[in-house]
């Protein structure tokens, strides 16, 4: 019984292209409760998709991954798995070879040579991952500006990949922040707390500035980050002033000399309390690194920090180019 109701379910979504609960109650003449449970299992092992939320909700069938083609490389797949995400027109989240599949089959690659070709790219990327879980970008900062005032510059992985774009990490950041999705900022929150924490530690840091986000949304993302992330340590005052009409993001500035100009001036301690020798300062994304940079010159000025180390969840895998989505 159980086996004939799910194929017929089947049948009628692929028939109709799509299917609502009281079109199956009708078309099978079973109750609300039995059509749920036959649907949850579809979904679950991967037959149908869900669509919408209460009270329009709609199945369809489900693409179904190419991860097969793959044959016998195991390791391969398990590395697409583990790190990429594709985000959807229509706003789906598919992690690893089912978001590959649609990638590949998108710009017309065949995904066992895609596959591989990204795994090479992945790889190389993480030879820039320390053995302490993060990439060290002071570096390239130093390359960047004349003077330097933050001692060291960190970030968790890169924002995009030469060829294949965002990185999972790069896109959870973006889409948490655009879409304000709580969801994702937890997930993000998870992904990140043991390495932030791992940093505070082998830098004796004392205090930590949430650098303030440029244009005022319901949901600020590093404020709700740090409330997930709840880590107890002192925290320096940061804010955002301008002194313009309208709030300029640093995301629609191309020039260097307008990055810097808009940090110093917009960037503000807001309660002068207590000094401290080390100071973390956490972003969302580093592009050109002139808010780390022009926070720690204030910071220092003050006399509220002695060294600055900066951290970014995302950062620039070529110098520090500009960022301009997130």
């Amino acid at each position: 019984m159980t086996t004939d109701t799910k194929e017929r379910i089947l049948q009628f979504v692929k028939l109709n292209g799509r299917a609502k609960v009281k079109d199956l109650v009708g078309f099978l003449g079973l109750g609300n409760v039995a059509i749920h449970r036959q649907l949850k299992k579809l979904v679950e092992n991967g037959e149908l998709k869900r669509l919408g939320s209460p009270p329009k909700v709609f199945y369809i069938i489900a693409e179904k991954s190419q991860e097969g083609a793959l044959g016998a490389a195991v390791e391969l797949t398990k590395i697409v798995n583990d790190t990429y995400l594709y985000v959807s027109p229509s706003g789906d989240l598919l992690y690893g070879m089912d978001g590959f599949g649609v990638w590949a089959k998108k710009v017309g690659r065949d995904l066992g040579k895609a596959a591989r070709e990204y795994v090479d790219v992945r790889l190389a990327a993480d030879k820039f991952i320390s053995t302490n879980g993060y990439v060290d970008a002071t570096e390239k900062i130093q390359n960047t500006f004349d003077r330097i005032f933050v001692d060291k510059v960190l970030y968790k992985d890169f924002y995009s990949l030469p060829t294949f774009g965002k990185t999972k990490l790069g896109q959870l950041v973006l889409y948490a922040k655009q879409a304000q999705n709580m969801e994702l900022v937890k997930l993000i929150s998870d992904l990140t707390r043991e390495l932030i924490v791992k940093i505070i530690k082998k830098y004796k840091i004392q205090a930590i500035g949430w650098l303030p986000h440029s244009i005022p949304r319901k949901i600020q993302f590093l404020k709700e980050l740090k409330k997930d992330l709840n880590i107890q340590i002192q925290e320096v005052d940061l804010v955002k002033a301008y002194s313009g009409q309208v709030p300029v993001a640093q995301k629609t500035l191309s020039k260097l000399e307008e990055r810097v100009e808009n940090a110093r001036k917009t960037i503000m301690i807001g309660e002068l309390g207590q000094k401290f020798d080390k100071v973390l300062l956490i972003d969302d994304a580093i592009g050109s690194g002139a808010t780390l940079n022009e926070t720690a010159k204030k910071l220092k000025e003050l006399g509220m920090a002695k060294e600055v180390i900066g951290f970014a969840i995302v950062g620039s895998m070529k110098g520090f180019e500009v960022i301009r989505e997130v």
